[in-house]
């Protein structure tokens, strides 16, 4: 019983507090009922003059959020309706700010109005100062421009979204057109032959004159004057260019090569000013503009420091090219067992192995010399498009490179008739074959000179007595060289070969030169290889290829044998048509 006297009293209290707070509060309770209904009783939602004066509201910024470039240039800045000024009076500030008229007016404290729209800031200081000193004789005045105005100004011509946008007259072109090439799901031009010409942009101004605005040369300069600041009721027009009649071209020896849109007036030196510029430290030979001609093309030699500042006129499709100068100077290098191993300036295809060794301290005492080899790479390196991770294996970078020679050999061979095994067999030994066949032990004493190349490598490895089996045998790896002693005497101590060794092979460690002559003996640093019997494969994935060669190749014939055998029964109907043809 109480309980149910006791839940009747709170349901009683709950409707009296709801009606006192849908009386006290009308406005709050009638927003969250419409909010539960998905509706809104804001006017402005429902207003287009509301949501528009809204919109306004919110892009408005005080003087305090403008991003500057810096102090206000007053031989720059326009003064326009909106603008407002603080000032003060012998050190006493006036509380109420002066602000332009729309009709260009400002009222001034005691001094009445006076015109100064369309004035530089400095030249509005002036009137407002000769204004104020007749109302305030000797008393110091001061005038400062305190907020910026806000105005509108158009976009027009190839953007993906023209219109009018909202400017400051602290803004420069490149700030509105930031906006009016926002949205990269539209095209600013409708044929894609055509694009946007940001060299040849055209700024209208309400007053009638025009100014040009250059935005590839501002932003590869610096050039501050190819984006002027905007005023009231500019005019931004981009125009459109077909880049196959409308560009020229750069190339070379050139930071930033490639076709930039042709303007009116450019010579060599402003092309070159936009790529980047040309070093004048003799990397560059000359430069050469070619020109398409009626009877052909022509073609106009400068040297760099001619070019750099070159009025040499350009026309469109004019073609630039920067020659890099020809630098016979290269370096090597040479590792190994020396005094002082490391990277050497040589001139290239003059200088010799020898000298180059002498100027390392020689080969050290236990160099191997014979087994010296210098290797010059005849294949791209895919170094250098690999960029080392200091925390990856080197084991993982050496794999990659190889894989990376060998897709490029794969490539090279794709039109050949060579099978699968032996275009891999012809990459692997292409890779390797990076040696040059020269004895180094010969050309360090009274031998040939062996000449230098870019780039080339010299090895002069340590003797470590040792000597290197591996193949078919059970135990494979170093041995302590023992001289006198023949590949059979190695390859025991190595284990003995098994039942599928074969023939054994004797490698010279830096010609890469095989003996199979095992009576001859082995010198310190050979290699010893055990083949094995042919028919096995190195890895199920090589026995896997092999059986689908095999298979290929049975295909192959099976439909040679199916197409000559359709040939012959085709031949046979025919011969024996016509004789039936001929005995009727």
């Amino acid at each position: 019983m109480f309980n149910t006297i006791f839940s009747q009293t709170h349901r009683v209290l709950a409707i009296v507090i709801s009606l006192t707070a849908l009386f006290l509060f009308p406005g709050t309770a009638s927003a969250q009922i419409a909010g539960q209904n998905g509706l809104s009783s804001d006017r402005s939602q429902s207003n287009p003059l509301l949501l528009l004066q809204q919109k306004m509201a919110e892009g408005v910024m005080s003087a305090s959020a403008i991003p500057l470039e810096g102090t206000v240039d007053e031989t720059v800045y326009i003064v326009g309706p909106g603008d407002h000024f603080s000032i003060s009076v012998s050190g006493q500030a006036i509380p109420s700010p002066a602000v332009v008229g729309l009709d260009g007016r400002i009222v001034l404290p005691d001094a009445g109005a006076v015109i100064i729209g369309g004035l530089t800031l400095g030249e509005a200081r002036v009137v407002m100062m000769e204004a104020m000193s007749t109302s305030f004789g000797e008393a110091s005045v001061d005038i400062a421009l305190a907020q910026s105005r806000q105005f509108y100004v158009h976009v027009s011509g190839a953007v993906p979204t023209p219109g009018r946008y909202m400017a400051l007259p602290v803004a420069r072109v490149s700030s509105v057109l930031e906006f009016a090439f926002a949205d990269t799901s539209s095209f600013a031009v409708a044929n894609p032959q055509f694009r946007p010409s940001l060299r040849n942009i055209e700024l209208r101004h309400v007053d009638g004159t025009t100014s040009a605005v250059d935005l590839v040369k501002y932003y590869s300069a610096g050039n501050s004057d190819a984006n002027p600041f905007l005023r009231d009721g500019d005019v931004i027009h981009v125009p459109a260019l077909n880049t196959k009649y409308s560009s020229i071209t750069i190339g070379g020896h050139i930071p930033y090569p490639g076709a930039y849109d042709f303007k009116n007036g450019d010579t060599l030196a402003d092309l070159i000013q936009l790529a980047g510029g040309i070093q004048l430290d003799g990397s560059v030979r000359s430069v050469r503009v070619v020109r398409m001609g009626d009877d052909g093309p022509d073609s106009f030699l400068f040297t760099a420091e001619i070019a750099s500042t070159s009025d040499f006129a350009l026309q469109a499709t004019d073609a630039v090219s920067v020659a890099e100068q020809v630098d016979k100077r290269a370096t090597v290098k040479i590792e190994g067992h020396l005094d002082y191993p490391g990277e050497y300036p040589i001139i290239d295809g003059k200088t010799t192995l020898k000298e180059i060794v002498q100027m390392a301290g020689g080969a050290s005492e236990g160099a191997l010399l014979r087994g010296a080899f210098l290797e010059r790479r005849a294949l791209p390196d895919p170094r250098d498009n690999s960029a080392l991770d200091r925390f990856e294996s080197p084991y993982a970078l050496m794999e990659m490179m190889a894989q990376a020679d060998t897709l490029a050999i794969l490539q090279q061979l794709r039109l050949t008739d060579m099978d699968f095994l032996s275009r891999s067999y012809f990459a692997q030994e292409m890779r390797l074959q990076n040696r040059v066949s020269v004895d180094i032990e010969a050309a360090l004493g009274d031998g040939d000179a062996v000449v230098l190349q870019a780039d080339d490598r010299i090895v002069i490895p340590k003797d470590l007595n040792t000597v290197y089996v591996f193949g078919q045998v059970n135990n494979p790896g170093y041995l302590t060289f023992e001289p006198g002693h023949t590949a059979a005497y190695f390859a025991a101590k190595a284990g003995g070969v098994n039942e599928h060794a074969e023939t054994t092979f004797v490698v010279n460690p830096a010609t890469g030169t095989y003996s199979i002559d095992t009576t001859v003996p082995v010198q310190s640093g050979d290699v010893i290889f055990v083949d094995r019997t042919g028919g096995i494969a190195s890895s199920p994935e090589m026995a896997r290829l092999i059986m689908e060669q095999d298979r290929i190749r049975a295909d192959q014939r099976i439909r040679v044998i199916q197409a000559v055998v359709q040939s012959i029964g085709t031949l046979a109907t025919v011969l024996t048509l016509i004789i039936s043809i001929r005995r009727n």
